[in-house]
């Protein structure tokens, strides 16, 4: 499989910490999806940030979901970027897709 999807769950509404179990519920979310859908995924924690509206720096850890396909489900993909938008109040969305680079 030469083909992947990253999903990036951030841990922040805006600058403060989001619920812990909000950001653990969103992230099963994606990971029961994408195993359904594509068989499996990897899970890698790290730190990421990103320049607000308002021109302030947010940092925060995130959580980036990530699973290979050979069939492609946008569809699903951006159907879970929009639950992680909603659920956790986010400007934006990250998707990555092969190569690509998706806000939604």
């Amino acid at each position: 499989m030469n083909h992947y999807y990253r999903l990036t769950v951030p841990t922040t509404i805006y600058d403060v910490p989001a619920q812990a179990d909000i950001v653990d519920a969103v992230r099963m979310e994606v990971k029961t999806a994408f195993a359904a859908a594509f068989g499996g995924y990897t899970e890698t924690v790290g730190n990421g940030g990103y320049l607000a509206d308002s021109g302030e720096l947010i940092e925060e850890i995130v959580y980036a979901i990530e699973a290979s396909y050979e069939e492609a489900d946008d569809q699903l993909v951006w159907s879970l970027a929009g639950r992680i938008k909603t659920a956790l109040s986010q400007e934006a969305v990250i998707i990555r897709k092969d190569h690509e680079v998706h806000f939604v």
